[in-house]
């Protein structure tokens, strides 16, 4: 018998794909007696191919009311920008439409729970992740399927990286308080780099002059470092039901600045390893691009024990186009 299941709906109408994919894994759902937290996208204000669409937060809040009309449901997030999208796209309107919470990880959180990182160093360092987030009974991934210039993709479990508190998410890039100053300057260098054509050959270069060879060696192992924190993540906070709206869905130099990809699919699981590894083959990626895989070593045991729902991962399957670093990570 399947332990994990994934559902996968394509079609021509956000909304209804949505709608009918939740429909699809109502069956799945436990009993949830407490707090319902779900984790929205909200990179950008104004750019809504990087982010969780307000219509889809909509659609996903409604499910959740209906389904636990008595549980308390926050949408927190943590991004930088969340205030201005909270603002620009009238969530807060929403949430009260709802009656649920809104969340504020960067400026509500008080309680934080101290995991470690790994910097790239290779010195441990510690991190506090959010309190909320792991004290809840149910924690729902809300995001899109992207390509990311420092992991390869980023999906259900890259989603979580936002409950990290703000003064510690450089530390998920390997930047801790052990690493020089200098490696610290460069890194944030090429990071830009990566989404400018002129900065991604000069970069090159930089990687084949003896003279900084050394620095650009610590600085490769920045791609390691992203995909071994966020297995340490996981190891401490998983989200329980993962949706993954790939209606569009971002190829190219994400996750900001790719392009829409024109999935048409919405990917729904109710196990974040399951989920991913699914929409990375839909994506045509290879494994290595979801990062906190590489470290599981029951990986198969995700995909035999998964069942797939609705449409199969061949009848979507549409190569995304990796970010011009791939080559690199």
């Amino acid at each position: 018998m399947s332990k994990y299941f994934v559902a996968i709906q394509k079609g021509d109408n956000r909304k209804q794909l949505l709608e009918e994919t939740l429909g699809q894994m109502e069956g799945k759902l436990p009993n949830i007696s407490g707090r319902i937290m779900i984790k929205p996208n909200f990179l950008s204000a104004n750019n809504l191919l990087a982010s969780t669409t307000p219509e889809t937060l909509e659609i996903v809040v409604r499910f959740f009311r209906t389904k636990f009309p008595k549980n308390a449901i926050y949408i927190a997030e943590g991004a930088h920008v969340s205030e201005e999208f909270i603002l620009k796209h009238n969530i807060r309107e929403m949430a009260q439409k709802y009656h649920v919470e809104l969340f504020s990880i960067d400026n509500d959180e008080q309680e934080w729970k101290v995991i470690e990182f790994e910097d790239l160093v290779k010195k441990k360092c510690k991190v506090r992740i959010s309190k909320t987030y792991t004290t809840a009974s149910y924690i729902v991934s809300l995001t899109v399927p992207k390509t990311h210039g420092n992991i390869g993709l980023s999906l259900s479990m890259k989603n979580l990286v936002g409950i990290i508190h703000p003064e510690d998410r450089p530390k998920f890039h390997g930047l801790s308080e052990n690493v020089p100053q200098y490696i610290k300057n460069n890194y944030k260098s090429r990071l830009y780099d990566r989404d400018d054509k002129l900065g991604y050959y000069c970069m090159k270069v930089r990687d084949l002059l003896p003279i900084t060879r050394k620095n650009a060696d610590i600085l490769k192992k920045g791609g390691e470092i992203v995909r071994k924190n966020l297995y340490y993540l996981y190891q401490n906070i998983q989200p329980n039901f993962c949706i993954l709206d790939g209606f569009d869905g971002m190829q190219g130099n994400g996750p900001w600045n790719g392009e829409n990809a024109h999935l048409k699919t919405i990917i729904i699981g109710n196990n974040t390893v399951a989920t991913d590894l699914t929409a990375c083959q839909v994506m045509k990626h290879p494994i290595k691009d979801i990062g906190y895989t590489n470290y599981l070593e029951d990986l198969e045991t995700f995909t035999k024990d998964t069942q797939i729902i609705g449409n199969t991962i061949e009848e979507v399957r549409k190569r995304f186009r990796p970010h011009k670093f791939e080559p690199y990570l």
